[in-house]
């Protein structure tokens, strides 16, 4: 009796061990999550146009992924950039929380190449001739101009280079030329300007910054397709088109939000019929009120755009030829208008109206 005493003594404690070893299994917990704040600010380099300081204010974070929108990764908490180019670039820091949650934050940096790179056309005291120059927020490493020349006779482009900072550079009177310039800072970085210029110096197209235009004429033929419109869109292949005995005087008004100083415009030629349809007279107008105007230009012509262009032995029927003038006296406006007298025989074809400062 003893013995089967013992076993099942023995059986039992071990049931007891079984049982107690149960009961201290322990029960897993859900991981409470930790999300990370990813914020930061960024900070321009006030010497260098390509250069951010950006600054973390990320909370509950053990790592951090900063890309700035030009395939550079860096993982240093709060580090310093510097851009190669202009352009708009999407930086975004990725913040990591040690149970592995992460949250992100996005700013765009907008490299403006005006805003980094500034350049100037001054007249010299030799007639036509102008000096031109460039300054950049950086060190300058190289430049290198390439001027385009415009025979305003022929349309023929001379094409001439230069790695001065600030090289001469003639133009025909009554030329509309155009040049561009790149500038590489010590750093590697690249901005590149191209603008227009004459024998008075840069010239800005502002037209497609008027906030409303207004026709007093409009074509109610063809429609909107040759509709007054056509005259501003910044589309040369475009025209305004009146086919029929055109109401004069007709004025197209320009509004800017601002008063801008214009010191030039262009008329875009649209002969298909020969002069027939070309202004003959007209002024160029400016208002700070669209009530009491300033005549700033007023022109009349002898011979129509394709007379001219067959005068100096080219084909009547070319199109999209810029003619150019000059404002005498340039001052700010917030109205600007073309009022057209007369064209040459009572009908009107124009591709563009457009202005410049």
């Amino acid at each position: 009796m003893k013995r089967l005493l013992k076993p099942l003594g023995l059986i039992f404690c071990l049931g007891a061990i079984v049982s107690c070893s149960k009961q201290n299994v322990p029960v897993a917990t859900e991981t409470v999550p930790i999300n990370p704040l990813s914020d930061y600010t960024i900070t321009p380099d006030p010497a260098d146009g390509f250069t951010f300081k950006f600054n973390s204010l990320a909370k509950d974070f053990t790592k951090v992924e900063w890309r700035f929108g030009d395939d550079t990764l860096v993982t240093s908490l709060s580090p310093t950039h510097t851009y190669l180019t202009t352009g708009t670039f999407l930086v975004d820091l990725k913040t990591f929380s040690k149970t592995g949650d992460y949250s992100h934050k996005y700013v765009a940096v907008n490299i403006v190449p005006d805003s980094v790179l500034k350049v100037t056309a001054v007249k010299t005291e030799v007639l036509y001739q102008l000096q031109f120059n460039a300054s950049i927020k950086g060190n300058i490493k190289s430049v290198l101009w390439t001027f385009n020349a415009v025979d305003p006779v022929t349309s023929a482009v001379t094409t001439t280079t230069s790695t001065q900072l600030s090289p001469l550079q003639s133009f025909a009177f009554g030329s509309f030329n155009n040049f561009s310039v790149t500038v590489t800072t010590d750093k590697g970085s690249v901005a590149t300007i191209s603008k227009n210029v004459t024998t008075d110096g840069i010239a800005t197209d502002i037209t497609q910054s008027y906030v409303a235009f207004n026709s007093t004429n409009e074509n109610t033929d063809q429609g909107p397709n040759e509709g007054s419109l056509k005259l501003v869109d910044g589309n040369i292949a475009t025209k305004f088109g009146f086919y029929k005995p055109f109401p004069v005087p007709e004025t197209a008004t320009l509004q800017f939000a601002a008063p801008v100083t214009v010191k030039l415009y262009a008329i875009v030629n649209g002969n298909d019929s020969g002069s027939s349809r070309d202004p003959n007279e007209w002024y160029i107008e400016g208002s700070n009120d669209n009530n009491t105007w300033d005549v700033l230009d007023h022109q009349l012509l002898t011979i129509g755009f394709a007379d001219y262009l067959v005068s100096i032995g080219q084909s009547a029927t070319q199109y999209n030829r810029f003619f150019y003038y000059p404002i005498a006296n340039p001052k700010p406006y917030q109205y600007y208008r073309w009022r057209i007298v007369s064209t040459f025989a009572g009908a009107f074809q124009i591709d563009e109206f457009k202005l410049y400062k």
